[in-house]
């Protein structure tokens, strides 16, 4: 008989505080004060829009944000942010 593997305990990480807003917007980069990095960019399931994830550029600065429109309203942009700027 095969025996099942126990799920692997990592590391549990420390979720930052988040949270996201939806504004109507024509573009998808909004000014919100500060400066950011894009790395990467990921295809949305049951939607034709992608969500792009940046990083802010101060480097020690652990806050991130996505960006995605919003599948039954394209004219929406959601930005969830994610942890709290140091600077």
């Amino acid at each position: 008989a095969s025996r099942a593997k126990p799920p692997k305990k990592g590391p549990k990480r420390n979720r930052e505080p988040r949270y996201a807003l939806q504004t109507r917007s024509d573009v998808d980069i909004m000014d919100d004060g500060f400066r950011w990095r894009k790395y990467g960019q990921k295809a949305v399931k049951n939607s034709p829009h992608p969500r792009s994830y940046y990083r802010c550029t101060n480097s020690k600065c652990p806050v991130k944000k996505r960006v995605e429109r919003s599948c039954e309203d394209p004219g929406i942009v959601i930005t969830t942010y994610e942890g709290t700027h140091t600077h």
